[in-house]
Formats: C-alpha cells, sequence, structure tokens
C-alpha cells in the first residue's frame, strides 16, 4: 500500500531553492569534465611517468566525475533531503575553494 508523502512548507522551500543551485552545479561540473578533458587530450607528448601536472588534471577530472556522479544519483529524489541539501553545500564549497 503506498503512502502519501507529504511535504512540510519549509521543505518545499528548501526543494525549490535547491533543485536551481544542482542545476546551475550540474552544468558547471559538466563543463569542467569537458574542459579537462580537452586539456588531457592536447596535453604534450611525450609524458614522462612522472609527469605530476598530468596527474594533477587527472585527479582534478575525476573528482568532478565523481561529484557529477553523486549529483546524478539523486536523480528523481526529493532534493529537500539531507542528501540534496548537504551535496549542494559541498559542492559550493568545492567551487568557492577553487576560485
Amino acid at each position: 500500500m503506498a503512502t502519501a508523502t507529504v511535504k512540510t512548507a519549509a521543505q518545499r522551500v528548501d526543494s525549490e531553492l535547491i533543485a536551481p543551485v544542482c542545476g546551475a552545479l550540474r552544468r558547471y561540473l559538466e563543463r569542467q569534465v569537458e574542459l579537462l578533458n580537452e586539456e588531457v587530450r592536447n596535453y604534450p607528448t611525450p609524458i614522462a611517468h612522472c609527469d605530476d601536472q598530468l596527474t594533477g588534471l587527472l585527479e582534478q577530472r575525476a573528482r568532478a566525475l565523481a561529484q557529477l556522479q553523486r549529483l546524478g544519483s539523486l536523480g528523481d529524489q526529493d532534493l529537500a533531503r539531507v542528501d540534496g541539501i548537504a551535496l549542494a553545500g559541498e559542492l559550493i564549497e568545492l567551487l568557492r575553494r577553487q576560485r
């Protein structure tokens, strides 16, 4: 038997505020992945085995992909849930540190 979920006014407001933030973060992360892919693709060869710069690019790309996947895993779930709010906060902090 399905139970109806009734959202409180605060949950509705949270959802309305968090959804656009998550959308903007998704677009930002997708763009970052594109830029990092382009940079890796155009990385000068030959590549030394101990090349820290390339390793750093690959790590940045992996982090961006992981955050994008995490954001995508929320999918159709209610973004006002603690997961959505916490993730949005983490991603905003990540963006702030990168500037």
